[in-house]
């Protein structure tokens, strides 16, 4: 067999596979859901206040999670996520202020594999990833529990003025989800670090633990042809 022939017979095989895969793809589908957790955040900065959450902080997550399937098959599907999330103190800086309150922006790739063994009729099993950028701005608030007037007062006011930043960096989750007819419920967790942009601050890591709730929208079924 000639060059010329193995580059054609190649390339027969690679749209077979090509049109199974898009033979086998039933549906495309918007996942909608609104992650709640508990984020733990790191800070690497020169000179941080003690005591005060500017180091490390644990509290309440809030988040919005979109995901687009469009391509794969009955087991295997790959798409895209976006994403947003806000975490700031141990109840979101409302009732013993905080540290950073910082809202992160996500874009990447999704994928998702089916249990088939755990799905049946109207329920569907599903282990998710995402990869992806992550941007950041922390805003500084002067430290959990710090009274206005209190020990610290000074340094904390100039932290608060000094440390607003922005980061760029990069998010990767896992996640266990049942899809019960169109109503998701689930649960993954997550890490996103970022680095700093002109900034004092070098790093910031977020792990966080979520419950996922939402539902799934079925935008159109692709029938398959030539069969």
């Amino acid at each position: 067999m000639n060059t010329r022939s193995l580059a054609l017979a190649l390339t027969a095989l690679a749209l077979t596979a090509f049109a199974g895969t898009a033979h086998a793809q039933d549906d495309v589908e918007l996942e909608l859901t609104l992650p709640v957790g508990v984020a733990d955040r790191s800070t690497a900065a020169a000179d941080l206040v003690p005591g005060y959450g500017y180091e490390n902080q644990t509290g309440l997550l809030l988040g919005a999670d979109a995901r687009l399937y469009v391509g794969g098959n009955r087991y295997f599907q790959l798409g895209a996520a976006v994403a947003a999330a806000h975490h700031a103190g141990p109840a979101l800086g409302l009732v013993d202020g905080h540290a950073f309150r910082s809202t992160m922006v996500d874009a990447g790739l999704a994928g998702r594999v089916l249990f088939p063994c755990m799905s049946g009729g109207d329920t569907r099993v599903h282990l998710s990833g995402v990869l992806g950028l992550s941007g950041l701005y922390a805003d500084a608030g002067e430290g959990v529990g710090g009274t206005p007037n209190g020990p610290d007062v000074d340094a904390r006011r100039a932290a608060a003025a000094s440390l607003d930043h922005g980061a760029l960096g990069w998010r990767f989750a896992l996640d266990l989800s049942w899809h019960l007819g169109n109503f998701i419920v689930g649960g993954g967790v997550g890490l996103r670090q970022h680095f700093g942009l002109d900034t004092p601050v070098s790093r910031d890591l977020v792990m966080d633990v979520t419950l996922r709730l939402g539902g799934r929208i079925d935008l159109f079924h692709l029938e398959p042809r030539g069969v």
